[in-house]
């Protein structure tokens, strides 16, 4: 897919060869990758434990590449060890408390209510919810399809389909979201144009 090849040259323009730079592969040992390592468990960004592990599995098949078909003989990822982790930490929610806590907060703007009680209520990601369109909106089944995604790539503005198939569902939506939905979508905020 096109987004997968995009998002691993960027870890490798973005992540990889900024560090070691001109280094050939043969040159890098475990010692460099560790320091590497704590370079990005240090940044300033805060990378998920996800995309830690993902930066480093990127690593390790270029060097696995370089060993297949350059004879390179160990891979130092290997013995350097891996950081993060392949699967994401139970996602943290907010309580309803919190969430109509929040919502006061921004009860001035109304675009930000409708998109952040659709996320409360619905539970899709954001990127999701900037590819939605009229016509993923069902009012009378008051159902959303999630069939696409919104991604930033390579400085443009790209939806994609859903990563996995489970990723592609319908979800269902209280009575008082889509009466909300329905207002929004009539009222002067909502650009027909962009649908």
């Amino acid at each position: 897919k096109y987004s997968t090849i995009v998002t691993k040259r960027n870890i490798c323009e973005t992540k990889i060869l900024p560090f070691f730079g001109k280094k050939p592969v043969n040159e890098i040992r475990a010692a460099d990758i560790r320091k590497w390592q704590n370079y990005l468990l240090e940044s300033k960004r805060g990378y998920s434990k996800t995309y830690l592990k993902n930066i480093n599995n990127q690593l390790s098949a270029i060097i696995n590449f370089a060993r297949k078909y350059y004879n390179l003989e160990t891979n130092p990822c290997e013995q350097a060890g891996s950081i993060g982790t392949s699967k994401a930490d139970g996602m943290q929610c907010w309580t309803l408390e919190e969430f109509l806590a929040f919502r006061k907060g921004i009860q001035d703007r109304e675009e930000s209510q409708i998109c952040f009680d659709v996320l409360y209520w619905t539970g899709m990601r954001e990127g999701e919810l900037l590819a939605l369109s009229e016509r993923d909106i069902d009012f009378e089944k008051k159902e959303i399809a999630i069939n696409k995604s919104y991604q930033r790539l390579e400085r443009r503005d790209v939806i994609t389909t859903p990563k996995t198939k489970k990723s592609k569902r319908r979800v269902s939506i209280p009575d008082f979201l889509c009466k909300e939905l329905m207002e929004y979508m009539r009222g002067p905020c909502y650009d027909k144009r962009s649908d």
